[in-house]
C-alpha cells in the first residue's frame, strides 16, 4: 500500500496520484504512519472513536469541515476525520463499519403499528401548525380591524 503524506490516505500500489487530494507525494506505508480511516459527523465520530479506544486502537479526531459552509462542500463544519495507525487500519475499518451501521439503524425511522411512517405524521403536524399559524394571524388582523372600527365609533370619527 502507498501512503499520501499530504492527506494521510492509504492508496493501492501502482497509482501516480492520490485519489483523495491528487498529490503525487506517495510512498510505501509504514506501521507508524497515521492514516485516514473515515469522515463522520460529530456523533458518529465520537461513537467510532470510543469503540476504537475500547478495542485498544489509538485514534485521533480532527475537524474535517471549515468554519465557512457552502452547499457545494461534501462536509459540514461539524464533520470529523478519524485517523488511526496504519498497523491497525484493517481492524479499525471493521469497527468503524459496525458502529456506522449501528448509528444508521438508530437514525432510521421506525414504522408504528398502523403502518404509517413518522415522516407522514411529521408532515401532517407541520400542515396543521401552518394552518393554526395562519388562523392566528387572521384573528389578529380582524381583531385589530374590529377594535379600530369600535374605537372610531366611540370617538365619533366614523
Amino acid at each position: 500500500m502507498q501512503y499520501c503524506g499530504k492527506c494521510r490516505r492509504v492508496c493501492v500500489e501502482g497509482i501516480e496520484k492520490c485519489p483523495g487530494c491528487r498529490s503525487r507525494k506517495l510512498r510505501p506505508a509504514g506501521e507508524g504512519d497515521e492514516v485516514f480511516l473515515c469522515c463522520a459527523d460529530m456523533y458518529a465520530a465520537g461513537r467510532i472513536n470510543g469503540a476504537l479506544i475500547e478495542a485498544g486502537i489509538e485514534s485521533r479526531l480532527e475537524s474535517a469541515g471549515s468554519a465557512y459552509f457552502n452547499f457545494d462542500s461534501s462536509s459540514s463544519p461539524t464533520d470529523q476525520n478519524i485517523y488511526v495507525p496504519y498497523g491497525g487500519l484493517d481492524k479499525a475499518g471493521e469497527i468503524a463499519a459496525a458502529v456506522s451501521k449501528e448509528v444508521e439503524l438508530e437514525r432510521s425511522p421506525e414504522e408504528d403499528g398502523e403502518g404509517n411512517s413518522p415522516g407522514a405524521k411529521r408532515i401532517v403536524c407541520e400542515v396543521l401548525s401552518v394552518a393554526a399559524f395562519l388562523a392566528l394571524i387572521m384573528l389578529a388582523v380582524y381583531g385589530a380591524d374590529s377594535f379600530a372600527a369600535w374605537l372610531k365609533g366611540m370617538l365619533g370619527m366614523g
